[in-house]
């Protein structure tokens, strides 16, 4: 080796050695993931050859794909059946390669899955590094150590063992995976805890807690710089601190300012702030971190109920699960975001994560939109309802699986309540009231600004002992003894944590006029995959059966699983005094003409829980019905109310609280025009009209977004609908037609659904019918900017395109 090489080689070795401290950084691992399902012997051996796998990207879930011959995914002898929606789990394998530099490596390295459904083992290089059990809490992987430079292969197997759980839960990586690199000297990510002790309108105060980590080998001088930024991005105050870090050593800082006339956050005014923290050692800024969060305090009491910033909030609740219907579980950013816009347009303030903790991107939109969430974190704890469920791991995992739920969602303006669990099978006996007591004590120790809440189905004395261990007790089903629960223990604090639809008004009754009952949480706010049928021919008697295959929706949401408002979803629009359709008309399907099978499917004696929605619709086409009285119901917020048919005055009603803020009409059907009108102080101030739809002779479309970003993950909803030559939305099913929807361009097609509950057809194929004149298609952006071209056909009509543009992140 002459001179000159051997000075290159060492300044080589000194390059590698004395790198320059980078800064931390986050990347995401949503694409070029190759996928298999079912198991593969030494799939997590480097030399594995995966080439004949599927490429897929993240989140993903492989029970909602068509199977490999393209027929669609349902089975009807799926091991879950009825509780899944009749699809199946098993086992799948995940690969993906990590190309990452010497830099990289010599940071800690760090990959973390917001949620794997279920049971998940990772390995690194061949490395088996962790061992994961419950598929909806998100969890860490060190891999600092474990690395090298160049190529890399991360390999996880799941096992989703059926039957696991009551409703659908999805297979796979269904949440976001991302890869953390923190230089040595960082802020620990989950360390951040933000609160505001003080929200009011002249003064809000804020603390920020991080924990400041030294991994080096040396004493380091360490600069921990906060700022406070406005909801418009300007800084208002800024904090130094610097402290000494000795090797391996790790510092908790705390930080706390006090904003003049704050933009305090509320279901009203979601106002959001940044704390941004920089860290800064001799070698430059090491890392920052943004959080954001909004400023506001809770407080609830008997007496006063829930106050926000001292202002009094009734909780317009409403339940979902997970899932986002035509794309399965996989939790995909836009398509919660879509889910709680839903929600907030249709009235509601409020969200119950049943029964698991909410995605990252359910929080940061009800951040963003001012939705209060109840965050739950089980439906299991030690004793199972389904043989295969989370009681499998409770035991160990729960501490982990609940710090988990509280770190996750603690910065979040919009977490109001944390739940410990639903409908627990040993809730009130002994061993559940501790294990509650104990999970309310660790929940403080991470976060005591929120109440703690259980969702709890036994009544009376039974449940009084795991009320006592609560902050707020959640009653499923049990409003009829608010009145004398609160005699018995007047400073208990009550909300209907599940409550049925038909009994709207009784629930929402108690909320009004009971200041101990905070508010009202419907089962549910937006239709889900699993627990078929619930909502039309519910339970049978014994409480063992649901709706047989093809059914696969539960079909109790107020709002369709496309996003469409059903007819209890106006009722409760106005039942609140939303004033966003203060009037509206639906009609009573005639017996014996029912839309879809099975309706009286259970001889039922009561008492028996119902969950189905009444059966009404907002059309006036109805065909062998000429001449027959048909069940008029209208809804409205206003004092009286007149129905006219084709122009004829069928007469004027009082509505009001008396009435349940509705009336009902007799009225003989005749083709034409049917249209309520309310009136305030004998002035007409709103209407709501139906008319009769002939043969379907137009298709429009309708997208929600024009532009998405070229980054796999964006997504557009396409709706499409159907009209006749008078512009009359076609409604009636005698009218649905066939419908296929293609994708070219710079995106693909995500999945089709029509939210008919009985049609299995394929959700990827982009052939389906319509369902009541409607069709949603969700477009997904690909990773390549460009145009994106759908095409919508529907036989004997003109067909319909629509474009989006895909652009550079």
């Amino acid at each position: 080796m002459t001179a000159k090489h051997g000075w290159a080689f060492l300044a080589a070795i000194a390059a590698f050695v004395f790198l320059p401290q980078a800064a931390a950084e986050q990347r995401s691992l949503s694409q070029d993931w190759r996928f298999q399902r079912g198991d593969s012997k030494g799939a997590e051996a480097v030399a594995y050859d995966d080439r004949s796998w599927r490429q897929v990207s993240v989140p993903h879930d492989w029970s909602i794909e068509d199977k490999p011959d393209g027929s669609p995914p349902f089975d009807r002898d799926a091991l879950s059946g009825q509780d899944s929606g009749y699809l199946p789990g098993g086992v799948g394998w995940y690969r993906r390669h990590l190309v990452l530099d010497a830099r990289d490596v010599a940071q800690t390295v760090r990959v973390r899955f917001e949620a794997i459904y279920m049971d998940a083992d990772v390995w690194i290089n061949g490395r088996h590094v962790e061992k994961h059990h419950y598929g909806y809490s998100a969890f860490s992987v060190d891999l600092t150590g474990k690395l090298h430079a160049g190529d890399n292969l991360l390999a996880i197997r799941v096992d989703h063992a059926d039957p696991s759980s009551r409703w659908y839960a999805g297979s796979g990586l269904i949440r976001p995976a991302t890869l953390e690199l923190l230089p040595p000297v960082h802020i620990e990510p989950d360390s951040i805890q933000v609160t505001t002790p003080v929200a009011t309108r002249e003064t809000g105060k804020v603390v920020a807690r991080s924990d400041i980590v030294n991994g080096t080998g040396k004493t380091q001088s360490v600069e921990v710089i906060s700022h406070i930024l406005s909801p418009a991005g300007q800084i208002l105050l800024r904090q130094e601190r610097r402290t000494a870090l000795a090797p391996g050593a790790k510092a908790t800082e705390e930080a706390s300012f006090e904003l003049s006339e704050p933009a305090l956050w509320s279901p009203d005014s979601p106002n959001l702030y940044v704390l941004e923290q920089s860290v800064r050692t001799g070698d430059g800024v090491s890392d920052v971190r943004r959080t954001r969060f909004g400023i506001r305090t809770i407080a609830v009491d008997a007496v006063n109920g829930l106050r926000i910033n001292g202002k009094r909030f009734l909780l317009r609740g409403g339940n979902i699960h997970h899932d986002n219907y035509m794309l399965g579980a996989a939790g995909l950013p836009d398509a919660e975001a879509r889910k709680v816009a839903l929600m907030k347009a249709a009235g509601y303030n409020a969200i119950r994560s049943a029964h698991n903790p909410a995605s990252q991107a359910t929080l940061d939109a009800a951040d963003e939109l001012g939705m209060l969430v109840v965050d739950e974190a089980f439906d299991a704890w030690s004793r199972n309802k389904k043989s295969q469920d989370y009681a499998r791991f409770f035991k160990e995992d729960w501490p982990a699986d609940l710090d988990s739920l509280i770190v996750s969602g603690r910065n979040h303006p919009s977490v109001l309540f944390w739940s410990i669990g639903n409908e627990i099978p040993e809730q009130g006996a002994a061993p559940g009231i501790e294990t509650a007591r104990r999970m309310v004590a660790r929940v403080r120790r991470l976060d005591a600004t929120r109440p703690v809440t259980q969702a709890v189905s036994t009544g009376g004395v039974e449940s009084d002992g795991q009320f006592a261990v609560l902050d707020v007790a959640g009653y499923n089903y049990h409003a009829h003894e608010f009145a004398d629960d609160h005699r018995r223990f007047p400073a208990r604090v009550m909300f209907t944590s599940e409550s049925t639809s038909k009994d709207a008004f009784t629930y929402w009754r108690s909320v009004e006029t009971m200041p101990w009952v905070l508010g009202d949480f419907v089962w549910t706010a937006v239709d889900y995959l699993g627990e078929t049928g619930i909502g039309w021919m519910g339970y049978s008697q014994d409480w063992q059966k649901l709706g047989p295959y093809p059914w696969h929706l539960a079909y109790s949401g107020e709002i369709d699983a496309t996003g469409r408002k059903r007819p209890a979803a106006y009722y409760r629009e106005v039942l609140w005094k939303t004033g966003i359709d203060p009037i509206a008309a639906f009609v009573r399907q005639p017996p014996g003409t029912e839309d879809l099978p099975d309706r009286h499917l259970f001889p039922i004696t009561p008492p028996h829980l119902d969950w189905s929605l009444d059966d009404v619709h907002p059309s006036w086409t109805w065909p062998g019905q000429e001449g027959k009285p048909l069940d008029v119901v209208v809804y409205a917020e206003y004092p009286e109310v007149e129905l006219f048919l084709n122009g004829k005055s069928l007469g004027r009603k009082p509505v009001g609280v008396d009435t349940e803020y509705k009336t009902s009409y007799q009225v003989p059907y005749s083709p034409g025009r049917l249209v309520a009108v309310g009136y305030r102080d004998n002035r007409p101030v709103g209407h709501w009209e139906l008319r009769t739809d002939a043969e379907p002779a137009a298709l429009r479309l309708s997208v929600d977004r024009t532009r998405v970003r070229a980054n796999g993950e964006d997504l557009a909803y396409v709706t499409a609908e159907l009209f006749d030559a008078d512009g009359v939305p076609i409604y009636a099913q005698s009218h649905d037609r066939p419908i296929s929807v293609q994708v070219d361009g710079a995106g693909r097609l995500a999945g089709v659904g029509n939210g008919d509950p009985h049609d299995a057809s394929s959700f990827q194929s982009g052939r389906r019918h319509s369902f009541h004149g409607r069709l949603v298609a969700v477009v997904k952006a690909a990773t390549q900017a460009g145009p994106v071209q759908v095409r919508v056909e529907v036989p004997g009509l003109p067909a319909q395109e629509v474009r989006i543009d895909a652009v550079s992140p």
